[in-house]
């Protein structure tokens, strides 16, 4: 079962989250039909996603939109009431294109020459934006220099993607943790102390799935606050699909009308497809 955990420091100003997303990631690539780094890229992208996303409520939406000019082209993750869906543009580019001389394969699936956007809907009259030129393409380091940018908020993200030989996922989880507003340079030097190594810290989340206990680890005093069930789902709908079908445009849409044709949509996050006939967009326009 997929799961998020969030709780409270309050003795050392810290804010933290954690993110189970294996059975999610695990459908995500299925359906993206994925090969493996592809699929680290991907899942890495919807947790991240998951955890900016974490406090948020009920109906508001975060999306991630990243495209460094990479292998994979554009991802998309989004993050809605407890669910997860994401996307890759090119989900099975050719491994042998990864070069050694060229940085991590990670950085070569996302690239380096692009964005990181974050649209967070909290059903005002316009989502609010953030985004920042991509720093590494590691993702995690892109989601914090983007936090830093757009929020001011001193944050550390960490997240695994691990894969069998048959690219099946074996775990994938992630965390966040955050300063609190008011925090000293004694909390800081606390959570560097107590965190030691990045490597430390993956290690022990993809050992455990007591994940309270890890963040008692971290920090005794920290109070949970919510421990919730998060699964995958995609938000495509027929009304959706008639409502983009509408921007083809007067002509087109009355030349398919006269035609009596059928028009094929597929969802790119699900592959689900939509045959919308003439009669139905008649009854729109």
């Amino acid at each position: 079962m997929d799961l998020e955990v969030r709780a409270l420091s309050q003795s050392h100003n810290l804010k933290i989250s954690i993110v189970d997303l294996s059975e999610s990631v695990q459908e995500i690539i299925k359906l993206q039909d994925s090969n493996s780094l592809a699929s680290i890229a991907l899942g890495k992208l919807v947790i991240a996603n998951c955890l900016i996303g974490a406090d948020l409520k009920e109906n508001n939406k975060v999306t991630s939109n990243i495209n460094g000019a990479g292998l994979a082209g554009t991802m998309i993750a989004e993050f809605q009431n407890k669910t997860v869906r994401g996307y890759i543009q090119v989900p099975n580019f050719d491994l042998n294109e990864i070069k050694e001389k060229d940085g991590s394969p990670l950085s070569q699936v996302v690239g380096k020459i692009g964005f990181l956007q974050v649209s967070k809907d909290i059903n005002m009259k316009e989502p609010y934006i953030s985004k920042v030129q991509i720093v590494n393409g590691e993702i995690n380091i892109d989601y914090m220099y983007l936090l830093n940018q757009s929020d001011q908020v001193p944050s550390l993200i960490s997240s695994l993607v691990e894969l069998n030989e048959a690219n099946e996922v074996i775990k994938a989880a992630g965390i966040m943790i955050q300063m609190l507003p008011g925090h000293s340079e004694a909390d800081i030097e606390f959570l560097e102390e107590k965190l030691g190594s990045l490597d430390h810290l993956l290690d022990t989340l993809k050992k455990t799935t007591v994940y309270e206990e890890l963040i008692k680890d971290i920090a005794s005093d920290a109070k949970i606050l919510e421990v919730n069930q998060l699964k995958y789902k995609c938000t495509c709908s027929k009304d959706k699909v008639l409502a983009t079908i509408l921007l083809l445009g007067e002509d087109e849409l009355q030349n398919i009308i006269n035609t009596d044709e059928f028009v094929e949509v597929v969802c790119d996050f699900c592959k689900l497809k939509y045959n919308i006939s003439g009669e139905e967009i008649k009854k729109i326009i």
